[in-house]
């Protein structure tokens, strides 16, 4: 006879312990909502990979919670969800040594959505690049200009490349030039596709 274990009520427990206070109180150090989704995203992200289940269980929470279901605040809930899903992705690129995990990082992760919806309204075009281009030079605390070791490698093979390609060419078409003067016999060339 075999035994099955039924795992169904097991699920809901974990559920419910995936939503108690994992990080320390975060309704205590701020009263804005955006932060506290934020928080649950974080939360919720640790425990689940799968990105479309995460917003979806989230959604479930706030529908059982009974906060405003609407279908703008869904849809703003999903923008903060994937902003907050491309910043966790791009800490996800960093190296080891860089990386930061739990209080600090809810921390960090506010401070760069914080920077990313603030917007200054300016009526100078000038001045609004000049802003952009402030806060791009300037980077973040955590990457910096520093912190692109993918972007930098990727830079580095597509030069390596060029340099490559355009050496063997000019080879192939010194060779041509020389053999051409040697004989007057064209020879049978063919064309490099890289």
């Amino acid at each position: 006879m075999k035994r099955s274990i039924d795992f169904k009520d097991q699920l809901v427990e974990s559920e419910d312990e995936m939503w108690s206070p994992a990080m320390p109180s975060v309704e205590s150090k701020s009263d804005d909502c955006d932060f506290i989704y934020i928080s649950d995203v974080l939360r919720a992200a640790n425990y689940m990979h799968d990105e479309s289940d995460v917003f979806l269980l989230l959604e479930k929470q706030q529908y059982v919670k009974g906060k405003d279901t609407s279908k703008v605040s869904r849809l703003q809930r999903k923008l903060i969800f994937d902003t907050i899903n491309e910043i966790l992705n791009r800490k996800k690129q960093l190296p080891p040594w860089k990386v930061v995990t739990g209080e600090t990082s809810l921390q960090q992760i506010w401070s760069e959505f914080q920077k990313i919806r603030e917007r200054d309204s300016s009526d100078d075009m000038f001045e609004d690049i000049c802003g952009v281009l402030r806060k791009d030079l300037a980077g973040d605390a955590i990457n910096g200009w520093d912190g692109c070791p993918i972007q930098m490698s990727e830079a580095i093979l597509d030069i390596e490349r060029l340099i490559f390609r355009d050496l063997i060419s000019e080879t192939i078409r010194d060779l041509a030039a020389l053999a051409e003067k040697s004989n007057n016999i064209p020879a049978p060339r063919r064309k490099l596709v890289f």
